[in-house]
Parts: C-alpha cells; structure tokens; sequence
C-alpha cells in the first residue's frame, strides 16, 4: 500500500513513531485502531469529552 502525505503529516507521522517507539507502520496501525473505537462510541448527539485529572477543565473532541 502506499500512503501520500505532506511533509508536515510526514513530520508528525515520524515523530510520533519515535515517540511510541513504533515503527510508521504501527502508528498508522494505531491510528485506525483509535478512530474506529471512537466512530463506534460516538453516535449522532453524542460527545467525546476530554477532561484534565488535574484542573478538571473539559473539551470535546470532534473528528468530522
């Protein structure tokens, strides 16, 4: 397969792989992996909400 990105989706695609220790296969692995548990809990009038464990200060995620 291959897959077309920008330098900068490059950028973070390599960073991240560092970052996790994964190879760029794997966190793209990871990346379907994450947005098909979020595309199966999110249903229409749903939110994805993010909160800090320390300010308890709240965002919603939204992924179009």
């Amino acid at each position: 397969m291959t897959l077309n990105l920008s330098e900068p989706e490059m950028r973070v695609l390599e960073e991240l792989a560092r970052k996790k220790d994964l190879s760029k296969t794997g966190v793209m692995k990871l990346a379907l992996r994450l947005l098909q548990l979020v595309d199966a809990r999110v249903e229409p009038g749903k939110k994805l909400v993010i909160e800090d464990a320390k300010t308890h200060e709240k965002s919603e995620l939204v992924i179009l």
